[in-house]
């Protein structure tokens, strides 16, 4: 019999919106990439995260977690070109001084948001988090699992169409003057800067 503990249920989802709409790397690149090129190129963006996020989610909640620790190579490589990816489009962005430079800056497709999820930093500590304090707030537990990863990755998506109709709403604004290369430069500086914390810890 399907049974769900509420309370907790309650206090999973407030902690999934929380961790969901707060600023990170993902709503950073929505935000990013919606200013720079409209709302729409945005949605392989938002694709990429909720796949990327539920495999991992997935996995830690069926215990992956343990058979990452032991095959420490491969877990030591997807982490690798994640932050490599990061540190490269923060590069890309930082170097976009104008709307029509779409050269040096794209849109992130579907694989590549979905791979910056193995290095994004944020999302292993909610995972972590997430596993800790609420694997058992559903039962059987293939229940809760299902729960949990449908509730945390259709917050994640939603929060960035949220931020990419902010960075879309930016627009104009920012095609004023030299906004748009301070906007792109302080963007891309701190993805570039999350990749190096990432890396050095």
């Amino acid at each position: 019999m399907l049974h769900v503990d509420m309370p907790l249920l309650a206090a999973f989802t407030w902690f999934a919106w929380v961790g969901s709409i707060t600023p990170g790397p993902n709503t950073a690149l929505a935000l990013t990439t919606a200013a720079n090129f409209g709302a729409r190129t945005v949605g392989a963006h938002i694709i990429g995260v909720g796949i990327g996020f539920a495999v991992m989610l997935g996995s830690a909640l069926a215990g992956a977690q343990g058979l990452l620790a032991a095959a420490p190579g491969a877990a030591m490589v997807l982490r690798w070109l994640g932050i490599g990816y990061l540190a490269w489009l923060g590069m890309q962005i930082a170097r976009s001084r104008s709307f029509s430079e779409q050269r040096t800056a794209r849109p992130p497709q579907v694989h590549e948001s979905a791979l910056v999820q193995f290095a994004n930093g944020k999302a292993w500590i909610l995972i972590a988090g997430t596993v800790g304090a609420y694997q058992g707030l559903a039962t059987p537990p293939w229940f809760g699992s299902l729960l949990i990863a449908t509730i945390f990755v259709a917050f994640c998506m939603i929060s960035l169409v949220i931020w990419a109709w902010l960075g879309a709403s930016l627009r104009h604004w920012l095609a004023v003057g030299h906004r748009l290369a301070w906007f792109n430069g302080a963007l891309g500086a701190s993805l570039i800067a999350t990749a190096a914390w990432i890396a050095a810890n």
